[in-house]
């Protein structure tokens, strides 16, 4: 295929307006999230630190939470957003909920079998997750106690997840993205009102996981029906629709879950750490998950319907716009992002976390794994976009195969890596992972699809060197002697000020299109926050 024209890197018609709007309504959603989850997390450090109880907890909740990322938002949303946009599109309202209905019954039935053999192989899955929690008895049977008690979440997020791709694709995205925030308060209400009446304290934050997950698929139910008669079972699993869905889901797992999957690997190398080890990568993961929650998903969740429906219905030239666009606004954004959390890295872990069972220790310890993670946030962005572009196009094998490769290449940079750096060497693994991953998606699709990444690199490029000279500008608030009798809340308000002014000034400076789109996202974020 010919190589198209490039298009401007912020176009004002199609599709590109609607995903604005959209993502401004994830995005308002996801931040009202991120802060619960904040909130949850310090709560978990105050209560529980990076102690024995709090490692057994994160490894059994990992697995539900891995699940969900692999079969519920990794696999399933996508594959099916693409497939019921499609029904959407060529057959109408009804077909659609006639498939929805049927792909609920199957998942439901076979999440029912999912989770029965969790409970039963509790033992063997915290040793999969954990292997060096056998050396102590105690952790041991402590997390698998806790696996049996939030194994179940995965049965009601997975159902949330479908029902989340069709209210997608309908266009409704406010209740889905607020769902999540009913999780933290489970959760946050488990731990500080449950946790202190229990004998094992722990179990009560295992207790709020596993109703959060029953929260999010409450909510979603009224609004199905309101959309039309998707509520119901049907048996009708001879639907080539639904055969479809299986055969993209497989692959769509391993193409968008790579990240979650090297997260899960770190989890088991990490077990074979000093104490805390797998405390620090998660709290450092969290840290790292707000800007890629509020901004990065927003975006791709609102960007693969899009896809999905130009793709459906032909339009090429604007599938190619409607990407380009995307993943330019997403590095404009990640690249300070991941300079601003490198800079402001123990300064905000302390600031957040440091106080009851959370000690100063754990606060650079977490900190190191954050600068490592840090690096790979772009490109862990820009994978998510490029992986669901290629389900737009029905091809989950092409990332599969890519995120495969990365996968292999990330775990012989962690086992490299985790000794002489410990913790931080394997989420340093993860973010080169990533790198790979992103670059070879990326060149994979535009050569799909025929057109050039000069125009599309060099863009990145420029948000990459801005980015850099805001961490110079910052640097010497964090790192000078003079500056350490500053208070921490002070030096990470200043950052949080100083930082996105001179990004944002050099933008300005030179032009850049994406201010505008920008700006009209944080327009709708404040309407929706007040």
């Amino acid at each position: 295929m010919a190589a198209s024209p490039v298009p401007d890197s912020s176009p004002p018609g199609g599709q590109w307006p609607k995903i604005l709007r959209a993502a401004a309504v994830v995005g308002a959603g996801t931040l009202l999230s991120r802060v619960a989850g904040l909130i949850r997390d310090q709560v978990t450090a105050y209560c529980f630190g990076a102690s024995l109880a709090a490692d057994a907890f994160f490894v059994a909740f990992r697995l539900p939470n891995l699940l969900r990322r692999l079969l519920a938002e990794g696999a399933l949303t996508p594959a099916f957003v693409a497939v019921f946009t499609e029904r959407l599109t060529k057959e109408g309202p009804a077909s659609a909920a006639a498939l929805f209905r049927g792909a609920v019954t199957l998942l439901g039935l076979s999440l029912l079998a999912i989770t029965l053999l969790g409970l039963w192989l509790a033992p063997e899955m915290i040793i999969a997750l954990a292997p060096g929690f056998r050396a102590d008895p105690e952790r041991f049977q402590l997390a698998v106690r806790l696996a049996r008690i939030v194994f179940p979440y995965i049965f009601f997020i997975s159902l949330t997840a479908l029902a989340m791709g069709a209210l997608n694709s309908l266009g409704r995205f406010n209740v889905p993205a607020l769902g999540p925030v009913l999780l933290n308060i489970s959760m946050i209400l488990g731990a500080l009102l449950l946790a202190p009446r229990l004998s094992e304290p722990i179990v009560g934050l295992a207790i709020g996981a596993m109703l959060g997950g029953v929260l999010q698929l409450a909510i979603q139910l009224p609004f199905l029906k309101q959309a039309g008669p998707y509520l119901g079972l049907s048996f009708n699993f001879k639907d080539p629709a639904i055969r479809k869905t299986l055969a993209l889901m497989a692959p769509a797992a391993l193409g968008v879950a790579a990240y979650q999957i090297s997260i899960f690997v770190n989890t088991q190398l990490a077990s074979l750490l000093p104490d805390g080890s797998v405390s620090f990568l998660y709290y450092a993961d969290r840290l790292v998950q707000f800007p890629l929650g509020v901004f990065t998903l927003a975006l791709s969740t609102a960007a693969l319907p899009a896809l999905a429906k130009v793709q459906a219905e032909g339009r090429l030239a604007e599938f190619e716009t409607v990407y380009r666009s995307s993943l330019g606004l997403q590095f404009f954004i990640t690249c300070p992002a991941m300079f601003g959390l490198m800079v402001l890295g123990e300064d905000l872990v302390g600031l957040l976390f440091e106080r009851g069972q959370f000690g100063p220790g754990s606060s650079l310890a977490t900190a190191q794994a954050l600068w490592a993670y840090a690096l790979g946030l772009p490109f862990l962005s820009g994978t998510s976009l490029a992986a669901r572009a290629f389900f737009s196009l029905a091809d989950t094998k092409t990332p599969a195969k890519i995120a495969a490769i990365s996968l292999a290449l990330g775990l012989g940079l962690a086992l490299a890596l985790m000794w002489p750096l410990k913790h931080a060497g394997l989420a340093l693994a993860s973010s080169l992972a990533s790198v790979i991953n992103f670059l070879w998606l990326n060149h994979a699709l535009a050569k799909r699809q025929g057109y050039r990444l000069g125009n599309l690199n060099r863009e990145i490029a420029r948000y990459g060197l801005w980015a850099l000279a805001m961490g110079l500008f910052l640097w010497p608030l964090y790192y000078l002697e003079a500056t350490r009798g500053i208070s921490r809340l002070a030096r990470v308000g200043l950052g949080l000020l100083l930082g996105p002014g001179f990004y944002f000034g050099l933008a300005h400076l030179c032009k850049c299109p994406h201010l505008a789109p920008l700006s009209r996202i944080l327009r709708r974020l404040q309407k929706k926050k007040t």
